[in-house]
């Protein structure tokens, strides 16, 4: 989970769909006051984790991607806070 100012966030990285489908969506959950609620789902390859890191003000959440049903040369993918969603 991770925090930007007043707002708070929960990503789940989903590794799989099926046994055979490897690109799938993860989600990140925002915080509701009383449960996390969908605030945007994002492709992921074998999402495996997310991490959250702020640097001088500016919030950013980076998935690890492990591989995308034919191989596992694929790139991670760092994402920027906007206001509204990563």
């Amino acid at each position: 989970s991770s925090s930007s100012s007043s707002n708070h966030f929960l990503a789940v990285a989903n590794h799989r769909s099926a046994a055979v489908n490897c690109n799938v969506f993860s989600v990140i959950y925002q915080w509701a006051g009383t449960a996390f609620t969908p605030l945007q789902s994002i492709a992921t390859h074998s999402g495996w984790d997310w991490e959250y890191f702020s640097i001088e003000g500016s919030h950013y959440l980076a998935v690890a991607n492990l591989f995308d049903c034919t191989n596992n040369d694929i790139n991670s993918v760092i994402y920027q806070w906007n206001g509204c969603h990563f």
